[in-house]
């Protein structure tokens, strides 16, 4: 290592999503005045992308400097071959004796655990994939990855006098009819669950509202605290308290909407998040971050995904609440951001905004004349690039914070592009004898219900992996491996000729085959073939979760409009540097590696990244 330690300063910022089009166009526009100046003083390129070109692939192999292959996360959603059974690759959730257990599913080195090795501080704030906070040197507050009170990504309430649909049941949230009674309704929130044997039950405190019509308003009452909340408006965070066992609690905090008094009641309340007082788990490194944190600039979300955008693609909030939402989510953040910079005196600084990510997916329809559910609406039309300005401003704050040595690296992990259509893997692989279902049965639901294993020798899961149904590796496995490389070319040529039938448009762009992208001892893991999709086309939600539809190629009749999830070539990031890059044609991999090399430290041999600032890259 040489001398360059403790007052050496690095910063990153990780702006999730962040677009080279949309960045570009406006940078030339001059609507995003820091980023241009970077650009123009330092360094800028586009930043290649992991396969699949997916958050939580990428920002593992950001955290790590390796290939999935190593550090074993392949997709969002991934499967035990032993079951067949799903689980999603945050985190791992297990309960022994009644006791709950967490850890990350990522392995491998993180570059701030080789820091801390080498004693020095990084400070990672928001972070995917750092749930349970770790001990490290320095300061850690976990990001995407950690659940709800329920246990879950994201579940919200919603309240309604109406009467429920069938639409209400597949909600991804919960649904509650409630019935006013001379203007009052008793009803409850629902936290975490209890399991007593093979009894498992949800967790309740009461919940009390009086409707106010005249005053266009209700008054709440909940867990002895009484609060007048105007139609339209979201409370401030409210914290709850519910009881799990005889001298055991969970506490927590959550905000209501409310969407109508009347003819029709509706009252939104959002995932009740772990309360950073007081968390269920440990959310932060040293344990008390979270509570000092709070207590000095006020709660804030802790739910690692905290921007609803299930309940605005099922109307349980309109456009502008849902803005209200992100726009207090980003303010959260910036506070955290500007406390903590001012602290900052060496070693690494890394912060993570999911910003504009989020407006992307919810907002593309307003941009993307050929979306299914376009419509031009001066209120939102510009919407996106408003969020980049906003990103921009947060970028100068940054700027003028730092002193001339400190290093700063801006990168997102992916780009961004529009989703009019989904294309159900699944289907296609009924539909060409590679996949079948149970006599009777003519579509799978979600987690393969109804598929026969004894003829299946393929299956899609996740957004664009297809598994072989191997000899020794599934459990009901057919196909020896003999067999697989013929299967494997027979699919990827099938896929590559795929064609949307009313546009004509080629709808696979690329498949690529395990063993070209990944490598490592966690390779058993990987999809067998990858699909990367044309713009404009995505893996379908059912096949995310292992189900077969009856339509192979749907129009995207969802808000959530646009995505990244086609060939990783068609979306890179992008990457600002106030320094001169060496690296040509750099690519998310490399950035542990460079942060590493900053400070004078060789990279691990698990590191399949280069450096940066290193043409030689020994």
């Amino acid at each position: 290592m040489h001398k360059n330690t403790p007052k050496n300063k690095v910063i990153i910022m990780g702006i999730d999503g962040m677009s080279p089009d949309i960045a570009e166009k406006m940078m030339n526009e001059g609507k995003l005045p820091n980023f241009a100046s970077l650009k123009s003083t330092g360094s800028y390129a586009h930043l290649r992308t992991t396969i699949p070109s997916e958050s939580v692939v990428a920002w593992s192999s950001f955290s790590t400097g390796m290939n999935p292959g190593d550090h074993g996360i392949f997709d969002f959603v991934m499967r035990n071959p032993q079951t067949y059974s799903l689980y999603l690759s945050l985190a791992e959730i297990s309960n022994t004796g009644g006791k709950t257990a967490v850890k990350i599913r990522r392995k491998g080195e993180t570059f701030w655990d080789v820091l801390s090795k080498n004693r020095i501080n990084s400070f990672i704030y928001f972070c995917p994939d750092t749930f349970p906070a770790q001990p490290l040197s320095g300061k850690m507050l976990s990001g995407m990855g950690v659940p709800d009170l329920y246990g879950t990504i994201g579940r919200f309430s919603f309240y309604t006098s109406r009467p429920l649909t069938p639409e209400d049941k597949d909600s991804r949230g919960k649904i509650v009819q409630v019935k006013p009674q001379d203007n009052i309704i008793e009803t409850e929130i629902y936290g975490p669950k209890l399991s007593s044997g093979s009894l498992v039950k949800e967790t309740v405190i009461p919940l009390k509202v009086i409707l106010k019509p005249a005053e266009g308003g209700i008054e709440v009452d909940l867990q002895h605290k009484r609060f007048l909340l105007k139609k339209g408006s979201w409370s401030s965070w409210q914290r709850v308290t519910f009881k799990t066992g005889l001298f055991s609690q969970a506490r927590g905090i959550l905000r209501l909407y409310l969407k109508s008094v009347g003819p029709d009641f509706e009252l939104y309340c959002s995932p009740i998040n772990f309360d950073p007082e007081n968390p269920l788990f440990q959310i932060s490194f040293p344990k008390n971050l979270s509570a000092k944190l709070a207590k000095k600039l006020g709660s804030f979300y802790t739910q690692g995904m905290p921007n609803d955008t299930w309940a605005l693609t099922e109307n349980r909030l309109d456009e502008a609440a849902f803005l209200e939402q992100v726009d207090k989510v980003l303010a959260e953040r910036k506070m955290i951001l500007q406390e903590e910079l001012k602290n900052f005196k060496g070693g690494v600084f890394f912060f993570y905004f999911d910003t504009l990510d989020t407006i992307q997916h919810m907002f593309w329809r307003y941009l993307d004349l050929r979306h299914p559910l376009y419509k031009k609406d001066p209120l939102y039309q510009d919407t996106i690039f408003r969020y980049y300005e906003k990103i921009d401003g947060i970028i100068g704050d940054v700027l003028k914070s730092m002193d001339k040595d400190t290093t700063l690296i801006i990168l997102s992990d992916h780009g961004f592009g529009p989703f009019r259509k989904s294309v159900d893997l699944n289907r296609w692989l009924l539909e060409n004898g590679y996949l079948y279902l149970k006599p009777g049965v003519k579509e799978s639901k979600e987690f393969f219900e109804g598929i026969d294993w004894s003829k299946t020798k393929a299956y899609a899961l996740g957004f664009g992996g297809v598994y072989l149904n191997k000899i020794g590796r599934e459990y009901y496995g057919i196909l020896e491996e003999s067999e697989a490389q013929d299967v494997k070319q027979s699919i990827a040529r099938g896929l590559k000729q795929l064609k949307d039938p009313q546009s004509g448009e080629s709808i696979v762009s690329n498949v690529y085959f395990s063993e070209d992208v990944f490598k490592g001892a966690y390779i058993n893991d990987a999809p067998d073939l990858f699909v990367g999709f044309h713009r404009g086309f995505r893996a379908s939600w059912q096949t995310a979760l292992g189900g077969a539809s009856n339509l192979l190629l749907e129009d995207n009749k969802k808000e959530w409009s646009g995505d990244h999830l086609v060939d990783a070539a068609l979306v890179p990031g992008v990457i600002f540097v106030n320094r001169r890059v060496e690296l040509k044609n750099p690519a998310i991999i490399d950035i542990a590696p460079s942060v590493l090399d900053l400070f004078g430290i060789t990279k691990s041999e698990a590191m399949s990244g280069n450096s940066l600032f290193n043409d030689k890259n020994k």
